[in-house]
């Protein structure tokens, strides 16, 4: 078992000696133009707004099984 103290100096020696973190940049998911209109059209029908568009938007979100 090592001592936590020359643990702790290991650490820092490694922690200096990089330049930059390496970090790990993944895309998920990204939803189209049409997905980004329904679901804004949708939210603003549960936000309050009563026109036909939010109301269709809204629909077919809870068709979809998303609301």
């Amino acid at each position: 078992m090592t001592d936590p103290e020359e643990l702790a100096r290991q650490m820092r020696e490694q922690a200096e000696k990089m330049t930059e973190p390496y970090v790990i940049y993944q895309k998920i998911y990204e939803p189209d133009e049409e997905q980004k209109k329904l679901y804004f059209n949708a939210g603003r029908w549960a936000g309050g707004a009563r026109d036909w568009t939010a109301r269709k938007a809204f629909e077919k979100l809870a068709q979809l099984g998303e609301m």
